[in-house]
């Protein structure tokens, strides 16, 4: 849950506010590097093995594997997702203290193959960036899914009425789970309507 659960508290007690500002900052910044980097790399790849000129044959199959994955995330259908079975390190806190951690902790999960994902949305955003061979437009495209994970760190102090409250917020995300999975595929979905009509423009 993108650290939550590690940073909130951070943000709830005004004396370590300026302490939280900096740590989310820094695994918000670090993150971006690593989602540049990783994005960038798929755009080459993709260019590199001739896949510029965009055809519209692979933005269809980007198409079909959104919707593939939105019946997953809706539980029509069931298979696991090809990833790493690991999260980022916890330890790192005690180790290199929260500011050091955070931006480590950024850098590893904004990589998005190197931790567990809990819904394929990152597959169609990397096989679009990988289709369209472009490393600024690839880069581009998983910065900004990065910063759609990092802004629910950033708000959910916002969410917390008092200190006590961090661990039944992350309570409260675990019961709604399934009601995320459906608003997951809701996105996949529109992400498949979007890689229609880009293929039907190329």
């Amino acid at each position: 849950m993108s650290l939550i659960g590690a940073l909130t508290h951070l943000g709830e007690a005004p004396f370590e506010r300026r302490v939280w500002v900096k740590a989310v900052a820094a695994y918000t910044a670090c993150g971006c590097i690593s989602a540049t980097l990783v994005g960038a790399c798929l755009g080459f790849l993709g260019g590199w093995l001739g896949t510029r000129p965009v055809n519209a044959f692979g933005l269809i199959v980007a198409c079909i594997l959104g919707l593939i994955l939105a019946a997953r995330e809706w539980r029509w259908i069931e298979f696991p997702l090809p990833q790493r079975s690991r999260q980022t390190e916890k330890r790192w806190a005690h180790q290199f203290g929260f500011l050091t951690a955070s931006a480590l902790w950024g850098f590893d999960i904004g990589i998005g193959f190197a931790t567990q994902m809990t819904t394929g949305g990152f597959w169609i955003l990397a096989s679009v960036a990988f289709v369209l061979g472009s490393p600024s437009y690839g880069a581009l495209l998983l910065v900004v899914y990065w910063l759609g994970r990092a802004s629910t760190v950033w708000s959910a102090p916002a969410l917390i009425v008092r200190g006590s409250d961090t661990y039944d917020l992350l309570e409260v995300i675990d019961a709604e789970w399934r009601l995320i999975h459906k608003i997951a595929g809701v996105g996949l979905v529109w992400s498949a309507v979007v890689t229609v009509v880009l293929a039907m423009h190329t």
